[in-house]
């Protein structure tokens, strides 16, 4: 990851930022394939799985997009993402089931100007602070270390989502935010990844 985040921050990054994103991303899902191989834990497995994935596929989009700037490469790593969000709920419902509480926080959040994009963030937004939500509420409920780590590793992960409004859709763009919401990113889904080893 400080190979990765040493990369970014020259100059020229763009010009193999696909590749090295890609690799970063990669290794990601490494840790969480050798989490699960020995936690031993094939129902989490099955269940986690289709999320990494689509935040693996997520990041390579993006990062498509950071080098071409297409607004449809954008909305389907957006997409991506959501079906990512969507599974790790899926995931952390199996330990709790859906309550009422889990929506007060995700239904207080706004967003910025984005203009046709507006709705699809909203939705999207929604969401990422709903699995912020619920795995705190977890974590509350079941205050073991895993469950603690989850609900870190997801707030990371909306830290990071937030981040972008700010990479994206403000006048004033800064290499600093870009590198914030890189790291907010990769550590917040490494302790989802690792979050096998800490069954108790």
């Amino acid at each position: 990851f400080l190979w990765f985040l040493n990369q970014v921050k020259k100059p020229d990054y763009k010009k193999n930022y696909v590749l090295v994103k890609t690799l970063q991303s990669a290794a990601f899902v490494s840790v969480f394939l050798a989490a699960a191989v020995v936690s031993r834990d094939i129902l989490d497995f099955w269940l986690m799985l289709p999320a990494f994935v689509c935040c693996f596929a997520g990041d390579v989009m993006l990062a498509f997009y950071n080098k071409i700037k297409k607004k449809r490469l954008f909305l389907l790593g957006l997409v991506t993402f959501l079906m990512g969000h969507l599974f790790f709920i899926r995931w952390l419902t199996r330990m709790q089931p859906p309550t009422i509480t889990d929506v007060v926080f995700p239904a207080g959040m706004g967003s910025f100007h984005t203009g046709r994009l507006r709705p699809c963030i909203l939705v999207y937004t929604f969401f990422i602070a709903y699995l912020f939500a619920k795995s705190m509420h977890i974590a509350v409920s079941i205050p073991d270390m895993r469950h603690i780590v989850c609900a870190v590793g997801s707030f990371l992960f909306m830290v990071s989502d937030i981040s972008i409004l700010f990479l994206y859709f403000y006048k004033n763009k800064s290499r600093k935010v870009h590198l914030f919401n890189l790291t907010t990113y990769y550590v917040g889904i490494f302790l989802l990844a690792v979050s096998p080893l800490l069954c108790p």
